[in-house]
């Protein structure tokens, strides 16, 4: 049965619709998580924090979007509690026979809880003793059904084929999930306190992000004409650019690619022109002494690209001066921690991927050849 208009809640597209859905979905996520005591509210049949201390080892299994939100939880993880993480798309984690120890937990994401190949990974996890979890926004499904726990994402329905508001969910589920194991497993130096008052923050955030979709739209204006794009990020905003670059894959059919920022050098940069645009995101945390390292080189690459006539879109901090310098086109967000900066970061992408795909002409909701859920390998 077709979807009917009026459930769009008077947007033009479901796409755009679950895009602005995304303050009110982490709210829902921090309601779940948080109580009024700024404490953590555990789900029924979770691991005991017990357990939690055991762990040495986590493995993330997840396709596309779900697989970016495990990139960025990769760094949460490990700069949170400690203990090594290993991403693996989902369809490869059965085929290279991985080994598993009892002390592992293994993650699975992903939205519908139906797809194929993450559900072949849970079950080979399972099958060689690993703890699983799932991080789903569907409560019965085969994914959680089949856990050993579940983190639900509580994003509401999503209608459009590309995740919006149900990858921004798993990358807030991702965040809490290593604040509480970093609470358990008591790591002196994360202040779990002032991290989740800075996520509560990030609804307000977003809310004023979203305010910069006229922005957006005349940025995507300006560069509606070109059909490749670079996508590049450091560090934790390196799955960003990643995600960013499946946006403008899914929603406007442009041949994008997500680069490290500091890989460009070792080959991509040979395609750097002036027929090629590049998105660069380069936002920092001036209280942290590695991030503002990474901005410089970050800065300095962009005025290399600048002065060979690249046009570039840069993700930029509020206040910063040095890259508006270089640019005409930035998009300024707000000052948060640097493992909350891709739950930000990634609004503008899907906002320019979405105007770019309507400016084309083409059906953001249902791009061709996708579906929401992949049932066959």
């Amino acid at each position: 049965m077709p979807v009917i208009a009026s459930n769009r809640n008077g947007f033009p597209h479901f796409m755009l619709k679950e895009i602005h859905d995304q303050p009110e979905a982490m709210q829902a996520m921090l309601e779940h998580w948080i109580d009024s005591s700024g404490g953590f509210t555990i789900p029924a049949g979770f691991f005991s924090a017990e357990e939690l201390r055991r762990i040495s080892r986590i493995t993330i299994a997840a396709s596309g979007s779900s697989r970016h939100a495990g990139l960025v939880g990769e760094f949460m993880l490990e700069r949170m509690i400690q203990v090594p993480v290993e991403v693996d798309f989902a369809s490869q984690y059965c085929y290279r026979d991985p080994v598993v120890g009892s002390d592992e937990l293994t993650i699975l994401i992903s939205q519908s809880g139906t797809t194929v190949d993450t559900v072949a990974a849970l079950q080979e996890a399972r099958r060689k003793g690993s703890k699983s979890l799932a991080i789903c926004n569907v409560p019965d499904s085969p994914l959680t059904r089949d856990s050993d726990a579940t983190l639900l994402t509580y994003a509401g329905e999503e209608i459009a084929i590309a995740a919006t508001k149900s990858f921004s969910a798993q990358m807030t589920a991702l965040f809490l999930l290593s604040l509480y194991m970093a609470q358990c497993r008591g790591t002196s130096f994360v202040n779990i306190e002032s991290l989740i008052n800075e996520l509560k923050l990030l609804p307000a955030h977003i809310q004023r992000l979203l305010s910069l979709d006229k922005k957006c739209r005349r940025i995507a204006a300006e560069f509606a004409s070109y059909t490749d794009f670079l996508v590049m990020g450091r560090d934790i905003e390196y799955p960003i650019a990643l995600e960013g670059a499946l946006k403008l894959k899914e929603a406007s059919y442009i041949h994008a690619e997500g680069y490290p920022t500091g890989e460009m050098k070792h080959g991509p940069v040979a395609l750097v022109s002036e027929r090629l645009p590049i998105i660069v995101l380069a936002t920092h945390d001036e209280n942290d002494a590695a991030s503002v390292l990474r901005y410089q080189k970050s800065v300095s690459n962009i005025r290399e690209f600048a002065r060979r006539g690249v046009r570039i879109l840069a993700i930029v901090t509020e206040g910063d001066s040095e890259i508006a310098n270089e640019t005409p086109y930035f998009i300024s967000m707000p000052r948060v921690p640097v493992l909350l900066q891709p739950l930000l970061d990634v609004i503008p992408l899907q906002l320019l991927a979405y105007h770019l795909g309507i400016l084309s002409g083409y059906n953001v909701d249902q791009p061709r050849n996708l579906s929401k859920s992949v049932l066959v390998e």
